[in-house]
């Protein structure tokens, strides 16, 4: 599954120029891909593969999508798709914040028009009494996909 990963998000990021990107290789079961903030009130996408899973961290959002025995073509397309919406304005990251400090973060995707939580992460300690405010981060680099927004 890693070596599929690698062959089709190479594939991916050579189709598109504009995305500025960086390759970590750890060794030849784990590597590290991060797309650096590169629009206003963007975010950095960090993913780490593995022979198992592959992790999508945006902002202080993440998200692990673990490989499951199908079929490895299938999922990695899955997790590039997930990357690609990443990277245009139909996906953003939502961050709370409580005394100046992030606790809590959603990536949120645009369907018909509203926003919807795909999925959140938060701090289990944090300070309950600070004064709380939320910011969304979102990256602008694709133009969304005709069958979202």
């Amino acid at each position: 599954m890693y070596r599929e990963f690698v062959e089709q998000a190479k594939r991916f990021l050579a189709e598109c120029p504009q995305i500025r990107h960086a390759w970590e290789y750890a060794d030849e079961s784990h590597c590290t891909l991060e797309i650096p903030v590169q629009c206003e009130g963007g975010f950095t996408i960090t993913v780490e593969v593995s022979a198992e899973e592959i992790m999508v961290g945006a902002g202080g959002a993440h998200t692990n999508l673990i490989f499951d025995d199908g079929d490895p073509k299938e999922f990695v397309g899955r997790a590039l798709g997930l990357i690609r919406d990443l990277v245009s304005p139909v996906m953003r990251v939502r961050e709370r914040t409580a005394g100046g400090k992030p606790y809590w973060w959603a990536f949120e995707s645009l369907m018909d028009g509203k926003w919807h939580t795909e999925e959140s992460v938060g701090l289990l300690v944090w300070n309950w009494f600070g004064k709380r405010s939320q910011r969304t981060y979102q990256n602008t680099i694709l133009p969304s996909r005709n069958f979202r927004g």
